[in-house]
């Protein structure tokens, strides 16, 4: 039996084992997974004593893995940033699931003037993810200003006809406000009608921020198409083999709903 996992800290909100548990129904495979609560201070023993056959990367230790890992592919290597690793080499499959769940939404982000708040791993994903498919411009909004300078530094250096844009047409959210079991937290930003409103978030499906951009007359989007999708991909990557395109999203869905407040 192969062994997957997902670590983090926070862990216990993660529906990573429902997704993949679902994945490996559907296809038959004999497979195990599990989520594991790895802290910052012990991230260096798990690294050295896990056995499993691959494992995704959460918040906090998207950024702090990469010292551990032998080699990075591409995109992990320019975002600086790793959510998916297998034999010990690290993969960021943050951008490309992220890029997918706008387009089957039916958004166009090409030419949008773009904003991401935060400046973790995820935010860098998503920059990257926005610059591969053609956005006008990137503003970055963090609490720390020094890290969302780090970053709009670093977008600039690949992005360098990008003019941070005060208005807004797109807004993500890449910062854990909102997320279970702190729902009732949000970041703290001027929502405009027919602005879009991307969150990253997943649990609760809707985050109270999306509730209150909707009644403001905003578009939203969840973060459970980009979870999908990002699963998806990391499988296809564990299994050497694009297991994703026998894949019926329908039950996943409905699996994960069941348990999303």
């Amino acid at each position: 039996m192969k062994r997957f996992a997902v670590i983090g800290d926070p862990i216990a909100h993660s529906l990573s084992p429902n997704l993949h548990k679902e994945v490996y129904r559907q296809l038959g495979l004999d497979a195990s997974f599990e989520k594991t609560h790895v802290i910052p201070d012990n991230l260096h023993s798990f690294m050295n004593s896990n056995e499993l056959d691959g494992f995704n990367v959460t918040i906090p230790h998207k950024q702090s893995v990469i010292p551990f890992l032998d080699e990075l592919d591409e995109s992990a290597k320019s975002i600086g940033a790793v959510n998916c690793v297998h034999r010990g080499k690290g993969y960021n499959t943050d951008w490309i699931a992220f890029t997918m769940a706008i387009e089957q939404n039916g958004v166009d982000l090409k030419e949008k003037d773009c904003l991401i708040l935060g400046a973790g791993g995820v935010a860098r994903a998503v920059a990257f993810g926005l610059m591969k498919v053609g956005v006008k411009s990137i503003s970055i909004q963090n609490r720390t200003q020094s890290k969302a300078d780090q970053l709009l530094d670093w977008i600039n250096s690949i992005f360098p006809n990008n003019h941070p844009c005060k208005n807004s047409d797109v807004i993500i959210n890449c910062t854990p406000l909102g997320m279970w079991p702190n729902t009732g937290s949000m970041p703290e930003f001027i929502i405009q009608k027919g602005q879009l409103l991307a969150d990253t978030i997943y649990n609760p499906l809707e985050t109270i921020w999306l509730k209150n951009g909707k009644e403001k007359g905003a578009k939203t989007i969840g973060g459970l198409d980009m979870f999908i999708a990002q699963g998806l991909i990391s499988a296809d990557i564990w299994f050497d083999k694009k297991i994703s395109e026998k894949i019926k999203l329908e039950p996943i869905k409905k699996v994960l709903k069941s348990e999303l407040c």
